[in-house]
């Protein structure tokens, strides 16, 4: 018994923070508008291509309960999209960008999932910035600002917020 107790407390170190769940400030943020909140949770990393659609995104949640997805991305079916360098990116919608940050904020209220309304820049008008302030293989760090819209089925704006925040994010562990 004593060996087994020793064999399964050697096996619990975490390397790094590879698992997400244990870094749970990757990232802070405070929102304004149709509702108030902070929040932090995990960020993590990843870029993909399918059926000739390039994606490279930062994604964050929190959990217990979660009430947030937050996600930005760049996508191009034209062009190759990879992992930004440091700099100021702007936060908007133009198709086919590999330059442009598409925001999406899921908001999740009580971690009732059936409740949850998108929040996008897929609306003329609304967005920002993000910087990224330190780029690697394993890790990325930064901070945005931007206003993003929630659409009825017509594409009319109903609500808005503004999302502040920072991360450090790792790469996605497939």
């Amino acid at each position: 018994m004593l060996v087994l107790v020793l064999l399964l407390t050697a096996c619990d170190g975490n390397d790094n923070g590879s698992d997400p769940t244990s870094n749970a400030d990757d990232f802070q943020l405070e929102v304004s508008g149709d509702f108030q909140t902070t929040a932090s949770g995990f960020a993590d990393f990843d870029g993909m291509s399918s059926f000739g659609v390039n994606t490279w995104e930062i994604s964050m949640n929190d959990n217990n309960p979660q009430s947030l997805s937050l996600q930005l991305m760049l996508t191009s079916s034209s062009s190759d999209v990879s992992r930004p360098s440091p700099g100021t990116y702007e936060i908007g919608f133009e198709p086919n960008s590999a330059a442009v940050f598409t925001a999406i904020y899921t908001h999740i209220p009580e971690g009732d999932f059936m409740a949850s309304e998108e929040y996008s820049t897929l609306s003329e008008g609304y967005g920002g910035t993000l910087t990224i302030t330190s780029s690697s293989e394993n890790r990325v760090e930064g901070s945005f600002n931007f206003s993003v819209a929630k659409t009825d089925d017509n594409f009319n704006v109903t609500g808005e917020i503004e999302v502040i925040g920072e991360f450090t994010a790792s790469k996605r562990m497939n």
